[in-house]
C-alpha cells in the first residue's frame, strides 16, 4: 500500500471511531463507606445507621465493586427480620428521617436496592444525589413494600433513575412507621446498596482495528516527515 493510500486508510479509520460497535460493561453492586442520619435509636444496638451497610441481615452478601448486581437482586436475596446489629431504626414516634449514604468516590449509579424493615419501614423514600454533599439533587420520590410484622424474611426494594454521577446519596424518609406496620414507632431499614450504571465501551475487535489505524497515521507522519 502506498504513503498516501495508507494515510487515507488511516484517517477514514479514525473518523469512523465514534460509529464503533460498543459493548455495555457489567454493573456491579455498590455498597457506602459510610451513612449518617438525622434521627437514630438510642440504644446503638438498633440505631446505629452503619446497620444498614455492614449486610449483617442479608442472607446472601456480595462483594462490592465485584458483583454484578442484576444477578445478585435476580436471586431475591432476603434480610432477616432480626433486629440487633442487622437492622437501623429512628426513635419511637418518630415520622420522618434522612440518610445520607458515602459511596467514597464519585460513581454513575442509577438504581437503589433498599430493604425496607417490616417492623416500622417507611411509607415514602425521596433520592437526591450530590458530588459534594453540600447540594443535592432529587431524582424521585418512591413507594416501597409494606411488608406484614409477620413475615420470616424480606427483600429489596429496586428504584430506579438516570444514571448520575455521584459521590453521596440521600435518602428522605417519611410516612413512617408503614400502615401494616406496629404503630407507634417511628422509621425503619435493613439494608442499603447501590447499582454501578453501565458503561458503554468498544468492541474488541473496534479497538484492535483502531489501533491498526491509529499505528498506520503514526508511521505515515514519519514517513512524510522524512
Amino acid at each position: 500500500m502506498k504513503l498516501h493510500q495508507l494515510a487515507r486508510f488511516a484517517s477514514a479509520v479514525l473518523i469512523s471511531a465514534a460509529a464503533m460497535p460498543m459493548m455495555a460493561s457489567a454493573s456491579t453492586i455498590i455498597g457506602a463507606s459510610s451513612v449518617s442520619a438525622t434521627n437514630s435509636f438510642p440504644d446503638a444496638t438498633f440505631g446505629n445507621a452503619n446497620n444498614l451497610i455492614n449486610q449483617g441481615g442479608l442472607a446472601t452478601n456480595y462483594v462490592s465493586g465485584v458483583t454484578n448486581f442484576d444477578s445478585y437482586i435476580a436471586s431475591d436475596p432476603q434480610h432477616t427480620t432480626q433486629s440487633p446489629g442487622a437492622e437501623w431504626f429512628t426513635n419511637f414516634n418518630i415520622t420522618a428521617s434522612t440518610l445520607i449514604f458515602d459511596l467514597g468516590s464519585v460513581i454513575q449509579i442509577d438504581r437503589v436496592a433498599a430493604w425496607v424493615d417490616e417492623f416500622w419501614g417507611a411509607g415514602q423514600i425521596s433520592i437526591a444525589l450530590s458530588i459534594d454533599g453540600v447540594g443535592f439533587s432529587s431524582v424521585g420520590d418512591f413507594t416501597p413494600t409494606d411488608w406484614s410484622p409477620s413475615v420470616a424474611s424480606y427483600g429489596a426494594d429496586i428504584f430506579a433513575f438516570s444514571a448520575t454521577s455521584t459521590r453521596y446519596v440521600q435518602l428522605a424518609l417519611s410516612g413512617c412507621p408503614q400502615p401494616l406496620s406496629v404503630q407507634g414507632g417511628g422509621c425503619g431499614l435493613g439494608e442499603v446498596a447501590f447499582r454501578s450504571a453501565p458503561s458503554s465501551v468498544p468492541e474488541p475487535g473496534s479497538l484492535a482495528l483502531l489501533a491498526i489505524a491509529m499505528g498506520g497515521a503514526v508511521w505515515a507522519r514519519r514517513r512524510r516527515n522524512k
